[in-house]
């Protein structure tokens, strides 16, 4: 009942706040990648305008509000609440020039109606929808239904303004017919209007890895006839060109010229727990994807671990948690996952979580021969994993956020010190948890 009161409080006052100082508001969706889209679209943005991103992870009924009044949670705090209503009241009846000129909020949907509260409270004017995967589908049922739901951000969307559809996923794209906003797509289909081509990896240019000389890409941005080549040092991923040509078509929509796009793109660092590459203990280079997993995700770092130069497939190791709120589809997709690694030249499992099991032993039906560990959870992993992961190796971690696999990347790190720098889930409420 309180949560109920407070979200209707925070609603009105961020719908004042909005009316008063008018933002464009670019709200994401997806199943994956909205978080990083989110960062990229900032940085672009941000070669031209004030802008404001989801402050830490708030992107719910009660995180949109706060971002959009500019504040943090004062948790179970009745003070920290009366603080925040007086700080929202002084932001609506007195000027604060310094406002963001764009909000670019991530919109977090777990449940069939979420984003419906969600639009109600933040209006957007333009749209981005990264991809359409698994994720949720205990909630949901099917795909389908997922792409439903988000496509309603799209529905709402006004007539001048933009709905950014990646063309290369056929739920986004055909998200189109029921929009009145003006569509810009973006992928690297032919067809784009904002496209990727000449995709090429640092790691492709290297005979020995490490956290230096893995990260780094290269690509073309094609838009209108006009071609600039984008540089993005600090990224490993193929996906992260997907968030960036998302974060491209805003950035030139709003004004900012190819080249202003491709300089602000490459200053672009991913978010933490999101395929960076870090250094580990005894000459191992971390793979760090832990911020969660959907059978999408952990398919895509596969195999990027599978591509990656190492001499010996003994040392690709990856370890893996259970994949969450995937509903009655959850055994079969852990299984796909154990067919995919089978074809993989990876010679190391470290399997967290009753549903991973699943993972190692359709791999081995499958006729994979490497070496698994299994262990119920990621702290009785994170005690023994120094002495099961070879020396120099490769290392993946991923799992979904519940199965806290960051705790083992700690663990392998060449500096725990650095673990606030470098990880996700590394505040008081999370290590305490």
């Amino acid at each position: 009942m309180l949560r109920k009161i407070l979200q209707k409080i925070l609603k009105n006052l961020a719908r004042q706040v909005i009316n008063k100082y008018r933002p464009q508001i670019i709200g994401i969706t997806g199943s994956v990648g909205k978080t990083t889209a989110k960062e990229a679209t900032i940085k672009v943005l941000s070669a031209k305008y004030r802008v404001r991103g989801n402050i830490k992870n708030y992107n719910n009924e009660i995180g949109l509000p706060l971002t959009i009044l500019g504040l943090e949670s004062a948790g179970k705090s009745l003070v920290g609440w009366l603080k925040i209503f007086i700080k929202s009241y002084q932001l609506i009846l007195s000027r604060q020039n310094d406002y963001p000129e764009f909000l670019v909020l991530e919109m977090g949907v777990d449940h069939p109606g979420d984003i419906d509260y969600l639009l109600s409270v933040v209006g957007p004017t333009s749209g981005i929808v990264t991809t359409i995967g698994q994720a949720h589908l205990e909630f949901f049922g099917t795909p389908e239904a997922i792409a439903t739901e988000k496509g309603k951000l799209v529905a709402y969307l006004p007539a001048d303004g933009f709905a950014v559809l990646n063309i290369d996923d056929k739920r986004v794209a055909a998200m189109a017919a029921n929009s009145k906003a003006s569509i810009v797509s973006y992928g690297f289909d032919s067809k784009a209007e904002v496209r990727a081509s000449d995709l090429s990896f640092n790691y492709e240019q290297v005979s020995k890895l490490s956290p230096d000389s893995l990260p780094g890409l290269i690509f073309k941005l094609n838009y209108q006839g006009s071609i600039v080549p984008v540089a993005m040092p600090a990224v490993i991923s193929e996906a992260a060109v997907y968030s960036a040509l998302a974060a491209a078509a805003i950035g030139l929509k709003y004004g900012l010229s190819l080249l202003d796009v491709a300089e602000a793109l490459r200053g672009f660092r991913p978010p933490k727990g999101r395929l960076n590459a870090l250094p580990g203990s005894q000459g191992r280079i971390i793979l760090d994807d832990t911020y969660n997993a959907s059978p999408t995700s952990v398919m895509a770092a596969l195999n990027i671990l599978g591509r990656l130069p190492v001499e010996n497939k003994k040392q690709r190791v990856a370890i893996l948690g259970d994949m969450l709120e995937l509903g009655s589809e959850s055994p079969a997709e852990h299984r796909c996952l154990g067919q995919v690694i089978a074809k993989l030249p990876i010679g190391q499992l470290i399997l967290v979580g009753p549903l991973a099991r699943l993972i190692g032993k359709e791999a081995q039906a499958q006729g994979w021969k490497g070496e698994i560990s299994l262990f119920d959870n990621s702290l009785e992993a994170a005690k023994e994993v120094e002495t099961i992961v070879p020396v120099a190796a490769t290392v993946l971690l991923k799992g979904s956020q519940g199965m806290r696999i960051e705790k083992i990347t700690k663990v392998l790190l060449n500096d725990q010190n650095r673990a606030g720098e470098w990880l996700v889930r590394q505040d008081g409420a999370w290590l305490d948890s």
